[in-house]
């Protein structure tokens, strides 16, 4: 592993365009192409921005996300501990439902798009309560000594940061 990133962000949001932001720069340091890059960041964001939106998250309003980091790979994971779900619960593609401010609105195209996105997905139930997903996605390099330089910092025992918000 290159690096692991975990973010213990609060439940409104205030933080997602940082989350987002924190995948952008390091792909681009290692020499990502552009696509991958932004494909990484649209799946962090739309996962987050799920649980600010849908989690209903009763404990401590906080959420886990976690990047690691691996010259192949990116995994995301996304845990929450609001009410949960099964994926038999989502709403079809394009079909009306309520909207945080108690207005309705069309939606469904966001998990969509990540599972077109990402090359696998999965989600799981928290215990007690809660869900919690996992992304992959495939990195592709700009150049072969870029795919290199990615390899060799992954077999030398990459980092972890931590990073809890307010």
């Amino acid at each position: 592993m290159i690096l692991k990133v975990s973010l213990d962000l609060p439940g409104d949001g205030t933080y997602l365009r940082i989350a987002r932001r924190i995948g952008h720069t390091l792909l681009e340091d290692l020499g990502v192409v552009d696509r991958d890059i932004a494909d990484i960041e649209f799946i962090v964001g739309e996962l987050c921005t799920n649980v600010v939106r849908h989690a209903q998250t009763t404990v401590d309003s906080r959420f886990l996300v976690v990047l690691e980091y691996h010259a192949d790979r990116v995994a995301i994971i996304v845990e929450d501990k609001g009410v949960g779900f099964t994926t038999e619960d989502v709403r079809d593609v394009g079909a009306t439902r309520p909207d945080r401010d108690g207005s309705d609105r069309i939606g469904g195209f966001g998990l969509q798009l990540v599972r077109q996105m990402a090359d696998h997905i999965a989600f799981q139930s928290s215990d007690p309560h809660g869900t919690t997903v996992f992304a992959e996605k495939a990195l592709h390099y700009k150049t072969r000594a870029d795919a290199r330089d990615a390899a060799e910092l992954d077999q030398a025992n990459g980092g972890e940061i931590k990073v809890s918000s307010g």
